[in-house]
């Protein structure tokens, strides 16, 4: 993805949500923004721009105050690592490699996640997979963290490391 394919989806997602300096300033630093955004391009997909656009505002609405409820892990979510990321998952054509890699790294962010935030969910009663017992961090991230290692691409690597995914920021 080139900085004006970025600038493209990211303005067009801005104007769409209403986003200030602040917003704006947060979204140009946000790798896995990024990640989301570069992935259909990275692949080859077709329609790259509506697919980009859409995941990104799908990303962007997951974390807005009015939304982010609706986008919380379930119960039902349990079965599936990448359940949560389903509406993220919709690509037409395009290197299934680069697109499984991305998934997997947007996995290994949300479980990382989840383990860094167990605690501060289990005190506000926020349902968490690991915390309930339901998935077990060190077997899954070490899958991903395989699958990872046979796929990733220099240009994913220039958007987020699997170290910074590791860290769990959701939102960075």
């Amino acid at each position: 993805m080139t900085n004006e394919q970025w600038e493209q989806v990211s303005s067009r997602a801005r104007a769409v949500l209403n986003y200030g300096i602040e917003q704006k300033e947060w979204l140009e630093r946000c790798r896995t923004a990024r990640l989301i955004t570069a992935t259909p391009f990275l692949a080859g997909c077709d329609k790259a721009m509506t697919t980009a656009l859409s995941h990104l505002t799908i990303y962007l609405l997951s974390l807005d105050e009015s939304t982010k409820d609706i986008y919380f892990h379930q119960s039902e979510d349990d079965s599936d690592i990448y359940s949560r990321l389903h509406p993220l998952s919709h690509f037409k054509g395009g290197d299934k490699s680069i697109i499984q890699c991305s998934m997997d790294l947007l996995a290994l962010i949300m479980i990382s996640n989840y383990k860094k935030d167990s605690e501060k969910d289990a005190a506000i009663g926020k349902y968490n997979p690991l915390s309930s017992g339901e998935w077990d961090y060190d077997l899954m991230s070490k899958k991903l963290l395989m699958n990872i290692e046979n796929s990733i691409t220099p240009e994913i690597s220039a958007i987020i490391t699997v170290e910074e995914a590791l860290k769990g920021y959701w939102q960075q």
